[in-house]
């Protein structure tokens, strides 16, 4: 799984597919970015001045927050999927109903 988590946009992508403006108020202000490749990644820092960049942080397992931060994700997927599907559900059922041919 790649993940990607952006404070500043509130956005969480798992895989390519993101969703922004989720509920990320729980991580530390400082954390500019979480990127995860696989079985490793990194947390970036945001700068604390001109000039100073914190170092980032080498990771090998997804901080509780970011496991929190993928839940989120998660329940904006199942949200955007069910409003799919009811949209889907109300077009079928304005359909109108044809018999026979016609020929224009």
């Amino acid at each position: 799984m790649k993940l990607s988590i952006v404070t500043d946009d509130k956005m969480v992508a798992k895989d390519g597919v993101g969703y922004f403006d989720l509920d990320i108020s729980y991580v530390q202000n400082t954390v500019h970015a979480l990127q995860w490749y696989e079985t490793y990644g990194e947390i970036e820092y945001k700068s604390t001045g001109p000039y100073r960049k914190p170092e980032n942080e080498q990771i090998t397992a997804l901080p509780d927050w970011a496991n929190t931060a993928l839940t989120k994700w998660e329940e904006a997927k199942a949200a955007e999927e069910a409003a799919i599907a009811f949209a889907l559900l109300q077009a079928e059922n304005n359909q109108p109903i044809t018999t026979g041919s016609q020929t224009l």
